[in-house]
């Protein structure tokens, strides 16, 4: 066994360990939806709601500096971050709460446009979400999405691609690998009447081994001006160089004028 196979069977055998533990000790999940939220003493129209990862806890956004890369570039966003720990994806009450925690409110209190950034996890959240309610959200960037095991997405490649790939019939309460990937083949299948709605921008690392081959396989519906992706793996490195690219579309999209 090569070196480099070994390090990334070790690392996969590892990360089985530590997913074991923690879907065996899930988090109780909480109405309302805990939020932490950072607002900037001027009023800002637009909402970025960024969705965590299995691991790590929604203060990590701040400590490590995705909040300052925002308040950086001067972006007209306010941003909150939903403690969408794994408990409300077990329970099937992510999206319950998103809208009724998050989303609704916001709209409520007037903010213009709403996108969501989600990692890893949450990429996969962000999408779920979308599907529900594609009304409700502007635009959607992903960070290292965690899109299915290697089984549905060796399906779809054997299949010929997303396009052709049939799902079957199924149940998406028992099979929500089935039901993202459905939506997404809807979403593709859409694509040539217009923009689509919302835009996805999508950012992996070339050297994933846990995200592994479910983003480039949806980077094949969008189009190419909307996915990239950057040497590296599954880590805060990579997803935090990502984001700040990701922010960077954004203020392209959203320019104000720099004091």
């Amino acid at each position: 066994m090569s070196r480099l196979w070994f390090n990334r069977f070790m690392f996969i055998t590892t990360l089985i360990l530590v997913s074991s533990l923690i879907l065996s000790c899930t988090p109780a999940t909480r109405i309302p939806l805990p939020l932490l939220t950072y607002t900037q003493p001027q009023q800002n129209p637009n909402l970025l709601v960024i969705l965590r990862g299995i691991g790590g806890s929604a203060e990590d956004f701040e400590r490590l500096g995705a909040i300052a890369a925002v308040r950086q570039r001067n972006l007209p966003f306010d941003v909150v971050v939903p403690d969408a720990h794994f408990g409300y994806y077990k329970k099937q009450t992510l999206v319950d709460r998103l809208y009724e925690d998050v989303i609704q409110p916001a709209r409520q209190q007037g903010y213009q446009h709403i996108w969501l950034a989600g990692f890893s996890m949450g990429g996969l959240g962000s999408l779920i979400y979308v599907r529900e309610h594609p009304e409700d959200i502007d635009g959607i960037l992903l960070i290292t999405p965690f899109l299915g095991w290697d089984g549905i997405i060796h399906e779809i490649k054997d299949a010929g691609g997303v396009s052709v790939w049939q799902p079957g019939t199924f149940d998406p309460a028992d099979d929500w690998q089935r039901m993202v990937w459905s939506w997404i083949k809807e979403y593709q299948h859409a694509l040539p009447l217009g923009p689509p709605s919302p835009p996805i921008y999508l950012g992996y690392g070339q050297d994933d081994s846990i995200a592994d081959e479910g983003p480039p396989l949806l980077a094949t519906v969008l189009p190419p001006c909307n996915s990239f992706h950057i040497p590296g793996g599954h880590d805060y490195e990579v997803m935090l160089t990502i984001f700040r690219r990701h922010l960077d579309t954004l203020r392209d999209q959203f320019p104000v004028d720099t004091p």
